[in-house]
């Protein structure tokens, strides 16, 4: 029986006047894309900006530590690694972007870099309009960085993920 579209909400209509980082969501295994929408309403203030970042967690071993051993379970504090940034929102909108584990990279409209080797992890830094091409992982969160003077919008960011040869 062929897997069924999942689509689950990351953050959802939430009134954002400030930097926030959203909870971690778990990401179901067996897909390969997602089509993640970011969608702006009721956007106000003097020149607001919103940058929304979709980051997936990386577990961290402790250094040193005697209980992290090989094939054991990490038992440092997890980082997060900048996966998509949309282009930067100033306005009501909806952006969307197709994240992809594929080699060949599929371009976001508007994109234009794709990093496809190893790079120095990234948390709310990645340049905007940019994706990273590589394994979906497993937890990911949004985190938006909020400039502006009295600045707001209901922002909901959707992700419909894919499975492979979806």
């Amino acid at each position: 029986m062929p897997q069924q579209i999942i689509r689950r909400t990351v953050l959802f209509n939430q009134t954002v006047t400030t930097s926030v980082t959203g909870n971690d969501i778990n990401i179901p295994q067996g897909f390969s894309a997602a089509i993640v929408t970011a969608t702006t309403s009721t956007t106000s203030g003097t020149s607001p900006t919103f940058d929304v970042f979709i980051q997936k967690q990386l577990p961290q071993a402790t250094v040193g530590a005697s209980a992290d051993l090989a094939s054991s379970i990490p038992t440092g504090t997890s980082i997060y690694d900048d996966v998509l940034h949309f282009t930067q929102i100033t306005a009501n909108t909806t952006r969307v972007a197709h994240i992809s584990t594929a080699i060949v990279p599929s371009l976001t409209a508007n994109a234009t870099t794709l990093t496809t080797a190893d790079w120095a992890q990234q948390d709310a830094a990645l340049g905007a309009a940019t994706e990273r091409v590589g394994a979906m992982g497993g937890d990911w969160r949004v985190k938006i960085t909020v400039g502006g003077t009295s600045p707001s919008t209901v922002l909901a960011v959707v992700a419909e993920f894919l499975p492979y040869g979806g």
